[in-house]
């Protein structure tokens, strides 16, 4: 039974060589007794086939068969999305104040505005003949903090007898800062009637009187 099981096998083995090869069998009958002697030629003949129709080697290659495995893309880096902030900038409005001139501003003085008087020529109580001409000169410091500007300030007659011959508004000759010292002179004449007589005079800014000074003379 074995034998026959050898013996079909080697014919399968033969007639599908010889068909690979283009070789038209013919039938052929091997002896039982000689059926593993030809079982191991047609071994030997099959590897130098094999051998025969395998694909040349040439040197430097590796003919070693190896399967190609395709790289697997793993990502490894954590995505981490950093905020992209823009930071604009907020602008403040800059508001400048106009200042609308409404003209030039005189400093007010307070009444009574700090004043010594120095000297009063002719002195008090001079006497003079009826109709004489006269000056009378008052000197006067200025003992405030605020000074008197020409163009400013005014000597202006307040009462009395009228002996001046100006007008009843006169310019200060000169500026005078504090502690500075101020000579007014006005220009009068006496009464043609016996008596006293006197006039009374003041600074003046605005609406604000200051410093007053008087002069007293007898007519004889």
């Amino acid at each position: 039974m074995n034998n026959k099981r050898l013996k079909m096998m080697f014919l399968v083995v033969v007639a599908v060589f010889m068909f690979a090869c283009g070789i038209t069998p013919s039938p052929a009958v091997i002896p039982v007794e000689q059926l593993g002697t030809a079982i191991v030629q047609t071994a030997a003949v099959l590897a130098s086939q094999t051998a025969l129709y395998a694909p040349p080697t040439e040197p430097g290659w590796n003919n070693t068969t190896t399967p190609i495995v395709l790289p697997t893309s793993t990502s490894t880096a954590t995505d981490t999305a950093t905020p992209f902030i823009v930071t604009v900038a907020t602008r403040t409005p800059t508001i400048t104040n106009t200042i609308t001139s409404t003209g030039t501003r005189t400093p007010t003085k307070t009444p009574n505005q700090p004043c010594n008087i120095a000297a009063v020529v002719p002195a008090q109580n001079a006497q003079f003949g009826p109709g004489a001409f006269f000056d009378t000169v008052w000197t006067i410091i200025n003992t405030g903090s605020v000074t008197w500007v020409v163009g400013n300030v005014d000597f202006v007659y307040q009462n009395g007898t009228k002996m001046h011959l100006n007008g009843d508004i006169l310019d200060l000759p000169s500026t005078t800062a504090p502690n500075q010292t101020l000579a007014l002179v006005v220009h009068m004449k006496a009464p043609t009637s016996l008596g006293t007589y006197s006039e009374t005079w003041s600074l003046k800014e605005g609406n604000t009187t200051y410093c007053t000074i008087s002069m007293v003379i007898d007519v004889k």
